[in-house]
């Protein structure tokens, strides 16, 4: 195969007409581009230069070649700059799988930034419960959702980002709506609506804390759409518990009051794959995906940023603490 470096110089010659004008288009010394192109007129078997006076000139052999390489050079170049691309991150692209709770108050924040930090970048946006089995099957690169009980695989790393309390959603007129804080068992005689699936385990971990708390949870409405559940709770016939996080800009016919019941919690976090964490676009998630935890930490009661490891970088195997050291109780204010 001949070399692309010797192409291009005897393409360079041809173009400027000499070897010191190709000398200095190139950043080389007049001898280095006269030893090109001996080597490759051994290579080749053909005369590509001959002396003219005190210059040289281009045999036709020479021109032909100059010819023929120019679209295998000129690809050469865009692969170059694909490769130079693809390590700042300014293409190729990355597929991110997001939880349903993250889906309205984080997802189009993020989506956003990242299409402005990279614009040539193609991101693809997912769906899911973010479980191990979903990032495996969908080829995802990086998962922002609930932290799963599923055993950690060795493809992909996990670092919690926040953990915060639950909030029992409920009309405005309703008579819990006054309320700093509540009991989970306060909850025991209300009719409860869900988009829940009743066996996903985001909602067995509500119903175990409900069996507890000495009763089982009279789920009436089982939408499948959140909004939908916020209609029936607007009524002030049925409460929804959700998460801090979700209960953010809420209807002004709605009002969210702190569960005090530090047994049911929840952890976020974000996954990402071991070959795609050293992406320019995916450590900007990360890093994105912490900052709006912090965020969220600030401004919503009873959640808690769970730092991770600045200096650690994803793709290692260093892992955030259980439980922050300084994690506050559940607060009793109001979280709107």
């Amino acid at each position: 195969m001949l070399d692309p470096v010797k192409l291009r110089v005897l393409r360079s010659v041809v173009e400027t007409g000499s070897i010191r004008a190709s000398a200095e288009a190139l950043g080389y010394t007049p001898s280095a581009v006269s030893q090109h192109l001996t080597s490759l007129r051994r290579e080749t078997g053909l005369e590509l230069v001959e002396r003219s006076g005190r210059g040289i000139e281009v045999t036709a052999h020479g021109r032909l070649l100059a010819e023929q390489a120019g679209p295998v050079l000129d690809a050469l170049a865009a692969l170059d700059r694909a490769v130079l691309d693809l390590r700042s991150g300014r293409s190729g692209s990355v597929r991110l799988g997001y939880a349903a709770s993250v889906a309205s108050t984080w997802i189009p924040e993020l989506a956003r930034d990242v299409r402005r930090r990279f614009p040539d970048l193609g991101l693809d946006l997912v769906l899911r419960s973010c479980s191990i089995d979903d990032l495996l099957e969908d080829g995802m690169d990086v998962a922002v959702g609930e932290t799963s009980d599923s055993p950690r695989v060795e493809d992909w790393d996990a670092q919690d980002i926040l953990e915060e309390g639950y909030v029992a959603i409920v009309g405005a007129e309703h008579p819990l709506a006054g309320r700093a804080a509540i009991q989970l068992k306060d909850l025991a005689h209300e009719s409860w609506a869900t988009d829940d699936p009743p066996g996903a385990p985001w909602f067995g971990r509500i119903r175990s804390a409900c069996l507890a708390a000495g009763f089982t949870p009279c789920v009436e409405i089982n939408p499948q759409d959140y909004s939908t559940v916020l209609g029936f709770v607007a009524t002030g016939d049925y409460v929804t518990v959700q998460p801090s996080v979700i209960a953010q800009d809420l209807r002004a016919d709605l009002v969210a009051v702190p569960i005090e019941d530090l047994a049911l919690r929840r952890r976020m976090s974000v996954q990402v794959r071991r070959t795609a964490a050293r992406h320019p676009a995916v450590r900007f998630i990360v890093e994105r995906v912490h900052a709006m935890a912090e965020d969220r930490a600030r401004d919503i009661p009873g959640v808690v940023h769970l730092n991770a490891p600045r200096a650690a970088a994803v793709g290692t195997r260093e892992r955030v603490p259980e439980r922050a050291p300084d994690t506050p109780p559940m607060a009793a204010a109001p979280v709107l």
